[in-house]
């Protein structure tokens, strides 16, 4: 596999239902590697570089949840290194997953990639960008609560960013309060989507992935 690619730290337990449907990476059709590993890249539909005939097994075995690696395809320039590690910097280069993916909250939360936990008490105080009233904050909160008492809305998945953490850990970049409203209401099903930018070479990646 390419050197150039960017690699998420963690695998993710992704129903294999949502990676049948994608297409092979064109590079990659003569993959004899049975380990899931789905590329994104900006502006192109999610493919899957290797893992096809492990991800038709666990239909057939009715398994609701696979191991996953991501790669992508890094935006920031190898040079840029200020823009990996600043996030003003970092924004431009940001882009999306075309696919939405569903995965079970607590496998989720077992991988400690959350920057903080939301809740009734807290939500929508820590973040600077929350400049509102206690009464707005609270009538916030519950529509969120309210949103979700039926499951997870799919259209809102909860954005996971690669190497987002000095350039090597993934992080929760965006869906802080719908976690905390799933944890409290039991709702194990949940729907998200990877963010990519840019990421710092493989062979630091792996040394600074023993201090996180």
């Amino acid at each position: 596999m390419s050197t150039l690619l960017g690699y998420s730290s963690e695998l993710y337990y992704i129903d294999p239902k949502d990676i049948a449907s994608l297409k092979d990476a064109k590079s990659h059709e003569s993959s004899k590697n049975e380990d899931i590993i789905i590329l994104i890249s900006p502006n192109q539909q999610d493919c899957l570089i290797s893992g096809r005939k492990t991800i038709e097994q666990a239909i057939r075995d009715d398994i609701s949840a696979i191991p996953v690696r991501i790669v992508f395809k890094p935006t920031i320039p190898s040079w840029n290194l200020a823009a990996i590690f600043i996030k003003p910097l970092r924004q431009k280069y940001k882009y999306n997953s075309s696919n939405v993916y569903h995965m079970n909250l607590n496998k989720l939360k077992e991988l400690k990639i959350e920057r903080g936990f939301r809740n009734a008490e807290n939500a929508y105080k820590i973040s600077k960008r929350w400049n509102i009233s206690e009464e707005q904050r609270i009538a916030r909160y519950e529509k969120l609560c309210s949103s979700l008492q039926n499951g997870y809305d799919d259209n809102y998945p909860i954005d996971i960013m690669l190497c987002r953490r000095a350039g090597v850990k993934d992080c929760i970049d965006d869906g802080h309060h719908r976690i905390g409203v799933c944890a409290e209401y039991g709702i194990d099903r949940i729907a998200v989507r990877f963010r990519a930018a840019g990421r710092l070479p493989r062979f630091i990646q792996k040394i600074l992935l023993f201090f996180f």
